[in-house]
């Protein structure tokens, strides 16, 4: 992925239309073991979705993200 933006929107061709594809970001609430899932193309625009949902006690979430490549 040299020369490649990594804040680039990814694209994928679905029944011969280019599509842009989001990420899934899980927040994990490490107190309350709630989980808020959230699609978005960066982890800038993960991040404001989740400031708009306003969580008290910020320390408490873990974030994390689906990876295209997942392990064998």
């Amino acid at each position: 992925m040299k020369g490649r933006n990594k804040y680039m929107k990814k694209k994928k061709i679905h029944n011969d239309v280019e599509v842009e594809t989001t990420s899934c970001y899980q927040f994990y609430n490490t107190v309350t073991k709630v989980m808020l899932f959230v699609d978005a193309f960066t982890f800038e625009e993960a991040m404001n979705k989740f400031d708009l949902s306003i969580h008290k006690h910020r320390e408490d979430w873990r974030i994390f993200v689906e990876c295209s490549l997942e392990p064998a």
